[in-house]
Parts: structure tokens; sequence; C-alpha cells
């Protein structure tokens, strides 16, 4: 209970809002972001969605052809 209160008081200090984020800040790159891609927030989610989840399996995809090379070699 008191973390709670320390930490509540000591992030007072830094924001000036009752919120975690300036609601007027994330309007403005929010409508920024609109005009430079000229698309929705859900296309952009969805395509940064996809990159994240396509990086991971084509890493581990190379490292299984990497490792099957290598016990290959070995042969």
């Amino acid at each position: 209970m008191w973390i709670e209160t320390t930490l509540h008081s000591a992030f007072g200090l830094i924001l000036h809002h009752s919120e975690y984020v300036d609601p007027t800040l994330v309007d403005w790159i929010k409508d920024k972001i609109d005009q430079i891609t000229g698309v929705s927030a859900t296309t952009i989610v969805i395509v940064l969605g996809v990159a994240m989840t396509a990086f991971p399996i084509g890493v581990m995809a190379l490292a299984l052809r990497r490792a099957r090379k290598g016990r290959s070699r070995k042969r």
C-alpha cells in the first residue's frame, strides 16, 4: 500500500495530467501519423503485427536451415 502512494507521489511530480500520457500530444501524434501515411490505425496495427510476427519466424527458419546444413556437413 505504501509503495503505491510513494510511486504515485513520485510520478505526480513528473506528470502534469491525471493520465500517464499527455492526451493533447497523443492526439497530435495520431493526426500526424494519419497525415503522413494516409491509412487508418487498424491498417498500421495489422502491418506492424505481421512484421513483428514474421521477423522471429524468419530468424527461426534461418537458424533451422543453418543447423540442417551443419549436420549434413558432419557426415
